[in-house]
């Protein structure tokens, strides 16, 4: 157990670094993104290769997240991060060439792997470094990250392409994630460094529910596959790709969407996206309002996962007649996103922090939902040169209805394993 932060205004410093870092890592993520639907227009890609593109970057996003958590148990968390954030600036960098297809491809997938080694191991920092009575908290503001990058990226994006191309989003993402790379390595470095020689040891944990009677860790299995099989977290899992699915994947595509079913141009398609993420923000919030008031983390998502099942109906039937119906559906979704990704990424495995593996479940966590994001988004690609935006609207409605009903299936197991950890 590693020292505390010890004082107020240092834990808020520390937590505002992080967010700076995570939501900075956005604009050097998602300008490719926000940039997809200018060069597909002016035929720098076909909207197949564009889905190549991100899908080689979530597999390798996805992929690294397996590692990074494992590694975010046994190394330094901060210098992971700072590595992270730093290969991600060179690889926007090289995207600014305008390279071929193919090294657009190698280069964007492995900006996928560098990114994937921040969220583990921030989550491990924040459990490390952060007392557990502010750990709730901690929580609920680092999940707005994911709404306040989508906005940065976004209409930074629109600003830049409208004046210079879509290649200035990239020169945006590099400046962006090595200026957040400078900041992280030295303001953490100094609130570590003060906490390991004045902070305050402690052994207490407290997040959503703090019932039951605790039993000895050398209960919880140490073997990955058992501890999620035992925990219920293999059917949660489940959940989780929907949820990843229902925040990055369509997140990624509303720009197009948008351009193609209302024929806006990329810069109003992209401005007009960016009222998901200023909806977004409330996502956390909300989630953090249905765990207090229920004390069930699992019984709050399933709430959330029904409103994203009623939000996408709307869509289903409607949405084509409207881009009012459409983006207010989109954008109410996303949020309820947002609040399942607080939730799954990271409540949950902050309690883990006992016996070790908050960045190894984080990490496991965010693998799944990355290799779902990577096959819907690539099936997404296809289905609209295929079949049109009809189809990937009802196979969205089909993945959250699929989510909720995975996480009834595991909520009963999950709080019987909370109830006897802690």
């Amino acid at each position: 157990m590693k020292n505390k932060i010890a004082k107020n205004s240092t834990i808020w410093i520390f937590v505002a670094v992080c967010w700076i870092a995570y939501s900075f890592s956005y604009i050097g993520r998602l300008n490719f993104s926000a940039s997809m639907a200018d060069m597909t227009s002016s035929g720098v890609l076909l909207a197949s290769q564009a889905g190549t593109i991100t899908t080689g970057f979530f597999i390798c996003y996805g992929g690294g997240q397996f590692l990074s958590g494992l590694l975010g148990d046994k190394m330094s968390p901060r210098w992971l991060v700072f590595t992270g954030l730093a290969c991600s600036g060179l690889v926007n960098l090289g995207i600014a060439f305008a390279p071929p297809f193919w090294l657009m491809t190698v280069l964007w997938s492995f900006n996928g792997f560098a990114q994937a080694f921040l969220w583990a191991p921030i989550c491990k920092i924040v459990a490390d470094r952060v007392p557990s009575a502010k750990r709730q908290k901690a929580c609920t503001v680092m999940a707005t990250t994911l709404a306040a990058g989508t906005l940065f990226a976004y209409i930074l994006s629109a600003v830049l392409i409208s004046l210079y191309g879509w290649t200035a989003s990239f020169i945006c993402g590099m400046a962006a994630t090595l200026f957040a790379a400078a900041v992280w390595i030295v303001v953490t470095t100094k609130i570590e460094h003060d906490a390991d020689k004045n902070g305050v040891a402690e052994e207490g944990f407290a997040l959503a529910a703090d019932d039951g009677e605790e039993v000895p860790h050398d209960e919880v299995p140490s073997n990955l596959l058992k501890l999620f099989a035992v925990s219920g977290l293999a059917v949660l899992a489940l959940a989780g790709g929907v949820q990843g699915v229902l925040k990055d994947c369509m997140s990624t595509w509303v720009p197009t969407f948008i351009t193609d079913m209302f024929d806006m141009g990329a810069v109003i398609s992209i401005l007009t996206g960016a009222v998901l993420p200023i909806v977004g923000f409330f996502g956390p919030y909300l989630a953090n309002r249905l765990i207090v008031k229920t004390r069930d983390e699992l019984y709050s998502l399933f709430i959330l996962f029904m409103i994203s099942v009623g939000s996408l109906s709307v869509l289903t039937l409607f949405g084509k007649f409207s881009i009012v119906v459409s983006i207010i559906s989109l954008a109410v979704t996303y949020a309820c996103s947002l609040g399942q990704h607080m939730i799954i990424i990271g409540n949950i495995p902050m309690y883990f922090y006992k016996v070790g593996k908050v960045s190894t479940v984080t990490g496991t966590l965010n693998s799944i939902s990355y290799v779902s994001i990577a096959t819907v988004n690539w099936l997404t690609g296809v289905l609209v040169e295929k079949t049109g935006w009809g189809v990937v609207m009802v196979l969205w409605l089909v993945l959250a209805a699929f989510a909720a009903a995975a996480t009834i299936v595991a909520k009963r197991r999950w709080n019987k394993f909370r109830r006897n950890l802690f």
